[in-house]
């Protein structure tokens, strides 16, 4: 017995449903009445085929079976196929049906084929990323109230976990890296001591140094940090995420109309919440007890003494050392020779010092 399936998103698979007493596979059977009896498969006889070549695949709904319909198995006939039993278990062995709206489905119906074709499709002429057709080009325009449909509800799905995730990033606690604090000060102090009175420009120097500089790629490329494999589906998916959390971080008010990109109207009711909570965490954290010099060192030494072994820190500082400082030596030594604290520490005298062990020569020559 068959519930629940007169929609026209249920899918017919015609093969490998079961094997017969010799071995074979079996097919759908659909039961109307004493004498109606009815072999449903993906393609036949009143299979519609459409423009371009392409031909969708027949749905309970094309051949009109209602809910609670009797449903049954039965053998295929070997004079229909001209197969042994060894042949019909290798061909549905390869069978590789596809559950999911629009994805590719194969031909182990009733119409042979050794291959799938390119030219069809269930719902949507969608091309799934293990497509053998994955090149051909997307028709995600094919039924626009499909798709409009399935975002919705797919925005609604994830939209708790978009939420959590925001908020988790976005809530300042006793995990905050102590750097972060001792950042944004930077910033605000770099702001008061230029004279720069715009919010907006210091909210940017703060957006660009970790959201849209960490999080944004983390959410991007969540298989940077886990073991995870990402399709190009779940790829779209994590930029449209991405593109409204960069959102949230932006200075601009967007003005949307009826002709934006659909990812931005998808979350244009939660932009002001989103915006408020990235303002809101800005200022949770400007609030927080200030991190000083000396805290600051003392947390990088206790990272380094926590990784120690990890990272290999002498051609990190040879390449930092080659590549910047033996670059702009002039213009930094210049610097700490003018700079009043940096005099006061000898801090030019030091970098000759170093430049000369590296170098090596000897550093009473320097």
């Amino acid at each position: 017995m068959v519930k629940g399936v007169g929609s026209c998103f249920q899918r017919l698979i015609s093969c490998c449903h079961g094997k017969g007493e010799d071995g074979c596979c079996e097919r759908n059977e659909w039961r109307h009445g004493r004498n109606g009896h009815l072999i449903l498969a993906d393609e036949d006889m009143t299979t519609k085929p459409e423009g371009s070549g392409w031909r969708r695949l027949n749905t309970l709904e094309h051949y009109g079976v209602k809910d609670s319909a009797l449903m049954a198995l039965v053998p295929r006939p070997h004079d229909h196929h001209t197969l042994n039993n060894a042949n019909c278990s290798t061909k549905c062995n390869n069978c590789a049906g596809y559950g999911t709206m629009g994805s590719p489905v194969s031909h182990c119906g009733d119409v042979e084929a050794t291959s799938m074709e390119p030219n069809v499709y269930h719902l949507v002429k969608l091309v799934d990323h293990d497509s053998p057709c994955r090149g051909i080009e997307r028709t995600h325009k094919a039924i626009p109230e499909i798709f409009l449909t399935r975002l919705l509800s797919t925005k609604g799905t994830v939209q708790k976990f978009v939420d959590d995730f925001f908020k988790t990033i976005l809530t300042p606690n006793e995990t905050l890296p102590p750097a972060v604090k001792w950042l944004f000060d930077f910033f605000d102090e770099a702001a008061r001591r230029h004279g720069i009175v715009d919010p907006e420009v210091v909210l940017s120097w703060k957006s660009n140094s970790l959201p849209l500089r960490f999080w944004v790629n983390f959410i991007k490329n969540p298989d940077f940090i886990l073991d995870v494999y990402k399709n190009p589906t779940v790829d779209s998916c994590l930029s449209v995420i991405a593109q409204t959390f960069m959102d949230a971080c932006s200075t601009t008010e967007h003005r949307l109309g009826k002709d934006s990109p659909s990812n931005k109207l998808l979350f244009a009711k939660d932009m002001p919440h989103f915006k408020a909570m990235v303002r809101s965490f800005y200022q949770s954290i400007r609030n927080l007890p200030p991190v000083t010099d000396q805290d600051m060192a003392a947390h990088l030494h206790h990272l380094s003494l926590a990784h120690l072994g990890q990272l290999d820190s002498k051609p990190a500082l040879q390449e930092l050392f080659h590549s910047y400082v033996t670059r702009y030596y002039g213009q930094i030594i210049e610097y700490l020779e003018v700079d009043p604290e940096c005099r006061s520490l000898h801090l030019a005298h030091k970098l000759d010092n170093v430049m000369c062990t590296i170098n090596g020569e000897p550093t009473s020559m320097c």
